[in-house]
């Protein structure tokens, strides 16, 4: 139960941080964006090791009370029992949780992927442009300015 609470916790601090992002991106803070990055990746990383041992607990307990049976066999009280007492509302509040996580992912990247659409747009009217063709583009010919990409 330990191991779901605390993934449960791994969601909500990756909530906050995303929430915190879509802040900065707003207000082109990209530095502390990229700055977060490694910082999510933990809280993901942790969040899986978590989940994976909660699973095998589950697993462990329905091999030690029914060894003969599978999971879909089980009646809603034996599954219960394997969950463990308060589970149904941790898992619904992971699930919301996630959900919300989702949202805001997805939010994000939407708002991200119009950023890097600004910008390179921004790019292509600053910096002349030539189409080599099979998508494939080379700097134009420019006396003035040199870009480094």
């Amino acid at each position: 139960m330990q191991f779901l609470k605390d993934a449960l916790e791994d969601v909500k601090a990756l909530i906050a941080i995303t929430e915190q992002d879509i802040t900065d991106i707003k207000v082109a803070n990209n530095d502390t964006i990229f700055a977060r990055v490694s910082q999510k990746e933990e809280l993901i990383a942790s969040f899986i090791k978590k989940k994976e041992a909660y699973a095998q607990g589950i697993e462990a307990k329905l091999r030690e009370y029914y060894p003969n049976a599978a999971i879909t066999d089980l009646t809603y009280e034996d599954k219960q029992k394997l969950l463990g007492e308060g589970a149904n509302e941790v898992t619904a509040e992971l699930h919301d949780n996630l959900e919300k996580l989702k949202r805001l992912n997805s939010h994000f990247g939407k708002m991200s992927l119009a950023v890097c659409e600004f910008y390179n747009s921004l790019l292509k009217n600053i910096v002349p442009v030539e189409d080599g063709g099979y998508k494939k583009s080379t700097l134009g010919n420019s006396t003035f300015l040199k870009a480094e990409i």
